[in-house]
């Protein structure tokens, strides 16, 4: 008669283990006491149910994994954890270009007409066609009448976004309710327009938004809900009647979007017109590039969904702290790439009551008055009563490196043209992954160390010399006080700037080692002349400089560069400052040896 065993362990999960589990349990049993279990057949029995053991565990114990968002792996899983924290996925999102356009035989009597929306361009990168779209209707004004009876001539600034427009129509029936799916990948949600059909035999068409804000949505609210279906899609989710407007039986939903191709097509500089739908005729068109292709992001990964999830769930859908702020303008807006914001009580001048803000957009510096003004309207109903928000343009920082590069000439038949690219293409890639955020400190280490690891094993070492600049853009023939904030250490007698006009001369800015800003000039045998000599000063343990009645008339380039040495090789960031490593700035010294 058997007993109960004592000797079978639960918590062995390997195969071997499991099979000789197996085998002891059997050999206390009386019944089997004269088994050869390393026979054939009984060896084969105990594999199969130790196979089926085995399996049965790691099913099990993969399955308890993807029910929780730490240890999940299947995207569909986290996407299901973190829809339960109110999280919703960032999408792909299509670059966007702007474009000048100057048509011509425009017909006389026309002064204005309308290029409308989802007019088509193109641009072809690596032998692979995109299409670019106009994304909102644009009216443009008829700038010349021709009275020769040639026609008109009219030109227009013009913003395109990549994405092939598509649409798709659902038909609501309660009786056998349908997911509103959308049936593409890579959907530029930002794109997404939602209009209701009442039905059939009635064609008014009702508009929906997308609710952000659930503490304004009310039971006759048009709006709807995006959520992440499954398979990398996106599913529209309307109201119930409570939260929300229902739908009715009959109602056709209608759902147009952008399909894109995400970060693939950044840096398009050169497009063609494919259809231009508009209210006028026109004979000629001729299309010049303002801004290349920027801006465009593929889908949020698994990784990033897993950080994001949980730490946008603490924001509860109110602004009180910092990272409210910076949590719900970021979910909000995918055009976004990174946001901070703090109490005006740390400004300089202080601001009582105050919450600044400020956004930095993808592949672009700075986002337009008319977009602050829809990002602090999207905030205010979520900042407590007192606080007013401020939304600022970030303080750019740019970092210009002179980089020497030693190699061995002996290991490789590469140009010192082709490592100068390779060093560049770095120092470039460096910036874009590590800086150009908000709270991304410039690490010397980390920046040699991506130098180094960029190249073969020919490069003996890098070493980098980092010089600061500002660019400002001071008002002309109007004296008025410049205040320019490094925010780092500054070494002494390292201030410099680009050339500007000043008293009919063109001048330039120097610091004296003492604290003093002064404005030189050269003389005709190359002599400096000081031509102010305290115009302003300089704290060199902060990298404060202020200029005091400077009234330039006229400075060479876009901007008016202030240029100094750091006093440490790291560089740190404060509140809206962001580092950039301009790759036009970037200057590589390459020097061959032989070991």
């Amino acid at each position: 008669m058997s007993t109960a065993n004592t000797f079978l362990r639960v918590t062995d999960l390997d195969f071997n283990e499991i099979k000789n589990n197996l085998k002891t349990h059997l050999a206390t049993n009386d019944k089997f006491k004269d088994f050869n279990f390393e026979g054939s057949v009984m060896s084969n029995l105990l594999d199969v149910l130790a196979y089926n053991t085995h399996y049965n565990a790691y099913y099990v114990n993969m399955l308890a994994n993807e029910m929780f968002l730490d240890t999940a792996q299947q995207r569909d899983s986290v996407v299901s954890r973190a829809k339960e924290l109110g999280y919703v996925s960032s999408s792909s999102i299509g670059s966007s270009a702007n474009v000048n356009i100057v048509f011509g035989g425009i017909p006389a009597e026309v002064t204005n007409f309308t290029i409308s929306k989802n007019s088509t361009f193109t641009s072809e990168i690596s032998d692979i066609t995109y299409t670019y779209v106009v994304p909102e209707a644009k009216t443009v004004v008829v700038n010349q009448i021709d009275g020769s009876g040639t026609g008109s001539t009219a030109t227009v600034d013009l913003t395109i976004k990549e994405g092939e427009p598509l649409a798709s129509t659902f038909i609501y029936d309660s009786t056998n309710p349908e997911r509103f799916v959308i049936p593409n990948k890579n959907v530029d949600t930002s794109s997404i327009l939602v209009k209701v059909q009442t039905s059939s035999s009635d064609s008014t068409l009702v508009e929906f938004h997308r609710a952000t804000n659930v503490n304004q949505v009310y039971s006759t609210s048009e709006i709807y809900f995006l959520e992440e279906a499954y398979d990398e899609k996106y599913e529209i989710v309307f109201g119930d009647g409570a939260l929300g407007k229902r739908l009715v039986d009959g109602n056709i939903v209608v759902v147009q979007y952008l399909v894109c191709n995400g970060g693939d097509t950044n840096g398009a500089d050169t497009f063609a017109i494919d259809h231009l739908n508009m209210t006028t005729t026109y004979t000629s068109a001729t299309i010049e590039t303002n801004k290349k292709s920027s801006g465009g992001r593929f889908q949020e990964n698994v990784e990033s969904i897993k950080f994001n999830a949980p730490r946008s769930y603490q924001t509860q859908n109110r602004a009180v702290i910092n990272n409210d702020y910076e949590r719900i303008i970021l979910n909000e807006n995918s055009d976004l790439q990174s946001v901070v914001a703090y109490g005006g009580e740390h400004a300089n001048p202080k601001l009582f009551g105050k919450v600044i803000i400020a956004a930095k957009p993808f592949g672009e510096e700075y986002i337009t008055e008319n977009r602050k003004r829809q990002i602090k309207a999207s905030i205010m109903d979520r900042t407590p009563l007192g606080i007013d928000p401020i939304m600022i343009d970030p303080d750019y920082t740019y970092l210009k490196l002179n980089i020497t590069t030693r190699y061995d000439k002996t290991k490789t038949k590469t140009s010192e043209s082709s490592i100068r690219a390779s060093i560049i293409d770095a120092a470039n890639k460096f910036s874009t992954e590590n800086l150009e955020r908000f709270g991304r400190n410039l690490r010397y280490s980390n920046l040699l160390k991506k130098l180094d690891s960029s190249t073969e094993a020919y490069v003996l070492s890098n070493a980098a010399e980092i010089k600061l600049e500002k660019r400002i853009s001071p008002d002309l023939n109007v004296a008025s006080k410049v205040n320019i904030d490094f925010n780092n250490p500054i070494r002494k007698l390292s201030v410099t700037s680009s050339q500007f006009t000043y008293n009919g001369f063109i001048s330039y800015i120097s610091d004296d080692g003492l604290g003093n800003i002064s404005i030189y000039r050269f003389g005709g045998n190359k002599e400096k002349i000081i031509v102010i000599n305290k115009a302003g000063t300089i704290d060199y343990s902060t990298g404060n400089i202020q200029i005091e009645n400077f009234a330039p008339t006229s400075h060479t380039d876009i901007y008016l560069k202030i240029l100094a040495f750091p006093e440490r090789l790291d560089v740190s960031t404060l509140r809206e400052q962001v580092l950039i490593i301009d790759p036009n700035d970037t200057k590589v010294n390459v020097i061959s040896e032989y070991t």
